[in-house]
């Protein structure tokens, strides 16, 4: 009888995980996972409903109350021009105090002048100078949020994940900009600009509620007195002058906001109204298109999981934007220049989330507030002198002239750079 052997046990094969278990694994998946940082975006995302439905809301008012480029302009030059005053302190004091409290308080100014405007609105107050003070009372509002709001990310999430962090960030920036430019763009038809400015003031309140469950680590403790505010500025700005890399980004990122953001900004809804004959909603739903476009490219590289030779990529996005920039001052059909909104926020995408990581990466976290408010002053300050100067350009060239003005600049700006700054075109 031929005696059957049992056979021999086979080495079990590793169990394989699923798709969920796989992402939760992953370097992104790993970010999403730390609680404090879930509590953050969702504050930082209805931070940016706000944020994305402000400047078209409020441009659009005056639009409707003066039918005026230039006041337009001016609109968005009051909304932006307290930066100038506001964000450097609020990046020092961001190194000195508790930014988590920080961002609540300035979020309820936002929520009490959205909640103001909109009274003034339906009792029939509201006018052009009432909406010019408005807007003065709410970009004090946002110049104090930006410098906490940014330099927390590093407090929470590990170097080692700061970049993921950092994408994750604005894919929550960009979902809340669609969402407020849709929605504002929406309450406005539905509610008029009343309904839009009380929809904004539930935002900030809603972020508020959210930040209460971050947990950051507390600041650190300094030996003897602690330096006087303007002493600590002085710091982050020497510090900032003799780190060559830094130095030029941030100077690019100025001139990035004179010339791009601050014009585009005042000048589509101008656009789509009087060339393109849109109300509203497809008004707003521009910018829309250039939030998907910036929430398709964060979706992108957080896939990627990290980019080699950044400064050369975002460097090479700014020659794509100015070219995108002369195509919009032309275009003269709606879908065209709605394609052309979503392209320009794919290169929008890659400019925000590099500017971000290089200028992160490359700094301590004890300056990270004093840095990231000068990287916030460079955008947000130049922008609202570009708005103005970019009203008063419209209204005696023409909106589509200026555009494409400004964008042979940007790409004459991004052939210099590329040429001339190789310790920015080689940060990484």
């Amino acid at each position: 009888m031929v005696e059957l052997k049992d056979p021999e046990p086979q080495p079990a094969e590793p169990p394989q995980l699923g798709r969920l278990a796989r992402f939760r694994a992953s370097p992104l998946g790993e970010t999403i996972g730390i609680r404090s940082f879930r509590f953050y975006w969702t504050a930082s995302f209805f931070y940016f409903i706000a944020f994305g439905a402000q400047r078209f809301t409020f441009v659009w008012l005056v639009l409707e109350l003066s039918d005026n480029e230039a006041l337009a302009g001016l609109t968005a030059f009051a909304l932006g021009i307290p930066a100038f005053f506001i964000t450097l302190p609020a990046g020092a004091y961001a190194d000195r105090l508790d930014r988590r409290r920080m961002f609540m308080v300035s979020n309820a100014l936002g929520g009490l002048v959205s909640l103001g405007a909109a009274v003034l609105i339906w009792t029939d107050v509201m006018s052009v100078p009432l909406a010019i003070a408005t807007a003065i009372a709410m970009g004090i509002a946002t110049a104090a949020t930006q410098p906490p709001l940014t330099a927390i990310v590093p407090t929470i999430v590990p170097r080692d994940r700061l970049m993921n962090g950092i994408v994750l960030r604005t894919m929550g920036q960009n979902l809340g900009m669609i969402l407020g430019v849709a929605v504002g763009g929406m309450t406005i038809q539905l509610w008029d600009l009343g309904g839009a400015f009380a929809v904004l003031g539930i935002a900030f309140f809603l972020g508020i509620l959210s930040m209460m469950g971050v947990r950051i680590p507390p600041m650190p403790t300094i030996d003897g007195p602690r330096p006087a505010l303007w002493e600590q500025v002085r710091e982050g700005l020497a510090f900032i002058y003799h780190h060559d890399g830094l130095r030029n980004l941030i100077i690019l990122m100025g001139i990035v906001g004179f010339f791009m953001l601050g014009p585009i900004f005042v000048l589509m809804p101008v656009i789509a109204r009087d060339d393109l004959g849109q109300n509203a909603f497809w008004s707003a739903q521009l910018f829309t298109f250039t939030s998907i476009g910036m929430l398709g490219m964060s979706i992108a590289l957080a896939s990627i999981g990290g980019l080699n030779q950044k400064g050369k990529w975002m460097l090479g996005s700014l020659i794509m934007g100015g070219a995108n920039l002369i195509l919009l001052g032309w275009s003269p059909w709606y879908p065209m220049t709605a394609f052309l909104m979503f392209i320009w926020g794919l290169g929008g995408g890659i400019q925000i989330n590099l500017n971000q990581t290089l200028a992160q990466s490359n700094t301590p976290d004890h300056m990270m507030g004093r840095v990231m408010s000068v990287v916030m002053l460079s955008i947000a300050g130049l922008m609202p002198l570009g708005s103005l100067i970019a009203g008063w350009g419209a209204g005696r060239f023409g909106s589509g002239e200026w555009l494409i003005g400004c964008g042979v600049l940007l790409i004459l700006l991004g052939i210099v750079s590329w040429t001339r700054l190789p310790a920015l075109r080689e940060m990484d």
